[in-house]
């Protein structure tokens, strides 16, 4: 019988620590939540490795590992509205939902959507609302989002989006390294009253799906 307990702290102690993830409320809510229950039944024996899976042509589901080192990065107070766009399975949702006061959690692909409503239905997760909405709109009825993280590495990020941000809100996002590398840069995007501006953060081995994101056409300060 797979010790998936044991395989949590392996992953903590293996992977976490070693990459310098430090956040103990990031720690503890990946040791907790069991993310073989999110899985499908061919996926679980992988749920706790460093691997990136391929769910749909141009989709693929972050390691643990990358999605802690995107939220850590976030550095959540505990009292953010955060938009998660591209919720997949819903592991990711549940996960934000144990360090940020409300998530708002969209899945476009309505397979995956039915896959992740279905983990939902036997947690009582009461800051959390998962919807079946297109990535690229946003979510604006909801908003405006303290952070807005994407892990849909297939869209680009546009005005819409930044639109939904509070003021000193932030967008966080990958793109494509460079047109040898598969893999992506991790950015955020900075909301001023004055405008806003892109800064890129560090390399992520996400396996990037198509070019990087066009942001040339916004007016960045």
């Amino acid at each position: 019988m797979t010790n998936f307990a044991q395989m949590r702290k392996n992953m903590i102690l293996g992977q976490f620590l070693p990459a310098a993830i430090k956040n103990n409320k990031i720690l503890n809510s990946y040791e907790t939540l069991a993310r073989e229950s999110f899985l499908p039944n061919h996926h679980k024996p992988i749920a706790y490795s460093d691997l990136n899976v391929k769910v749909t042509e141009k989709r693929y589901l972050p390691s643990p590992l990358n999605s802690a080192k995107i939220f850590q990065e976030a550095n959540f107070s505990g009292k953010e509205v955060v938009l998660l766009i591209g919720a997949n399975y819903g592991y990711e949702a549940a996960i934000l939902s144990s360090m940020v006061e409300t998530v708002i959690a969209i899945e476009e692909d309505k397979k995956l959507f039915n896959l992740g409503e279905s983990n939902f239905k036997n947690l009582n997760i009461e800051n959390l609302i998962f919807l079946n909405s297109n990535h690229n709109n946003g979510y604006k009825r909801l908003g405006l989002y303290d952070v807005i993280i994407s892990i849909d590495l297939s869209f680009d990020i546009n005005d819409e989006l930044i639109n939904q941000l509070v003021d000193k809100g932030k967008i966080f996002f990958c793109e494509q390294h460079n047109n040898e590398v598969r893999e992506s840069k991790l950015n955020v995007i900075h909301k001023s009253k004055n405008g806003f501006f892109k800064q890129s953060l560090f390399d992520i081995n996400i396996p990037f799906v198509k070019t990087a994101n066009n942001l040339n056409d916004f007016n960045f300060i």
